[in-house]
């Protein structure tokens, strides 16, 4: 199993009590993109990330699979790295995120306060 499936299965279980841990919320899908510095807000926004996220997964679903995770991701890193040739752009995107953990750290600061 390579960094990035880890960490795609590490965010897709955030959360999650049902038995949805071998996908992906959009949820999780876009807390994974904001903590991995994908979403900036500037090249690539909220609004992209969701777009993605809906025009990989079937119809009517909630969740996608790692290999529409895959397919969202080289959307998005054509965005991303647009002045890269697409193959190197989406290795570049690729890069943020491997070896990723989801972060609590909204949860112990809303804790701690």
């Amino acid at each position: 199993m390579s960094e990035l499936e880890k960490t795609f299965l590490r965010f897709a279980a955030y959360g999650d009590t049902t038995s949805h841990r071998n996908t992906m919320s959009r949820k999780n899908f876009y807390k994974m993109l904001k903590e991995c510095g994908v979403m900036d807000g500037k090249v690539v926004t909220g609004t992209d990330v969701l777009v993605a996220f809906n025009e990989v997964k079937f119809k009517g679903a909630n969740h996608i699979n790692y290999i529409e995770f895959l397919q969202a991701i080289k959307l998005l890193s054509r965005k991303c790295f647009k002045e890269q040739p697409p193959e190197e752009g989406l290795q570049a995107m690729l890069k943020l995120m491997e070896g990723k953990k989801p972060s609590n750290l909204g949860v112990l600061n809303s804790v701690v306060d």
